[in-house]
């Protein structure tokens, strides 16, 4: 019998290569989301919709099945968990956390760096805390209250890819092609990043594995700024127009980090190094931006 999945999430970016890779092994999945973006999964999945945000939306949706498996890459507070479990109860749980949840950046991020055993769990919705704080609370309630759920919480750093709606990383390639004046902090921070497709994969790996707790998911290496415009420079013959009036980098505040994904290695997935892909999407966001 197949594995029965349900994914919260799963119709962009990441949560799409996430679908993709477990429709390839096999499984039987679920999409659950407000309805508001469409896939191109076909017959190749089921689909609900629900409103994650209202619990009687949660307990109408999705109470009629048994899943072995629920990952969920839009619970961004504790009280998102807690409305979710209350009708739910699967067999494994895999949420998309992130890097935020450590209280502070710093080369050569470890799991052990922030335990969220240690911090009393509480109730918040999006409104009360900040994107980090929430994210720390996901983890806390379901290390404290609901630990008898295996659950894996995945620390990835920026997710990077051809399709991130987020815009964050195009953002200093356009700027250089077009020619706009930025205002950039941290233009020699060395910093991690992982591509979306291997997010998806390692999600997706994780159902098949036995692993509980806090893991950190990034590509190996690291990269700054400077290094990145420099090679989109020598592409282009273009200078990027540095500006303390120009508009605000995204990843402005950002400290220079990096991410130990040694965990991830040790029980049996192997990161692609950084500098293989890198420069291949700045590529792609070259020609993008110049055909604008």
């Amino acid at each position: 019998m197949s594995k029965k999945v349900l994914v919260l999430g799963g119709t962009r970016f990441f949560g799409k290569y996430l679908v993709q890779s477990l429709v390839d092994q096999g499984c039987d999945v679920t999409i659950a989301t407000r309805g508001k973006t469409t896939d191109n999964f076909g017959d190749q999945v089921n689909r609900l919709i629900f409103d994650r945000t209202d619990e009687q939306s949660i307990k109408t949706t999705l109470t009629q099945e048994t899943y072995d498996v629920i990952y969920d890459n839009i619970a961004y507070t504790s009280n998102d968990i807690e409305i979710l479990l209350r009708h739910v109860t699967p067999k494994r749980y895999i949420v998309t956390s992130s890097m935020s949840a450590y209280h502070e950046l710093h080369l050569d991020l470890k799991e052990t760096d922030f335990d969220p055993a240690e911090e009393p769990f509480r109730l918040v919705s999006s409104e009360e805390v900040n994107y980090a704080e929430g994210k720390r609370t996901v983890e806390e309630i379901l290390t404290q209250k609901y630990s008898q759920i295996p659950s894996v919480f995945v620390r990835f750093p920026y997710v990077i890819g051809a399709d991130d709606y987020t815009k964050r990383f195009t953002f200093y390639i356009d700027h250089l092609i077009k020619q706009k004046p930025m205002a950039v902090d941290n233009l020699t921070h060395q910093m991690g990043f992982v591509d979306a497709k291997e997010a998806g994969k390692f999600l997706a790996f994780l159902g098949t594995s036995s692993f509980t707790g806090p893991i950190n998911g990034a590509s190996k290496g690291t990269i700054s700024l400077e290094e990145v415009l420099q090679y989109v420079s020598k592409k282009t013959g273009l200078s990027p127009l540095f500006s303390e009036t120009g508009d605000q980098g995204p990843y402005n505040g950002t400290p220079a980090y990096s991410i130990n994904v040694a965990l991830a290695e040790e029980i049996g997935f192997s990161f692609s190094q950084l500098q293989d892909w890198i420069y291949q999407l700045c590529d792609w966001e070259i020609a993008q931006a110049s055909n604008e």
